[in-house]
């Protein structure tokens, strides 16, 4: 269920995102998460953000 919203929050950003925006978007959205969860389910499913610079 967190790796669907995970998703979701991932491809609204247009997979910029990684763990630390992703969670902090989660949060806003009223989610309690912890970023050490996100980040390994993100490792997990392999989603990964692109890097900008």
């Amino acid at each position: 269920m967190l790796a669907e919203e995970i998703r979701e929050v991932h491809g609204e950003s247009g997979g910029a995102y990684g763990s630390p925006r992703v969670t902090a978007e989660l949060r806003e959205k009223g989610r309690r998460v912890n970023e050490k969860r996100v980040a390994r389910i993100v490792r997990t499913f392999s989603i990964t953000g692109i890097r900008l610079r």
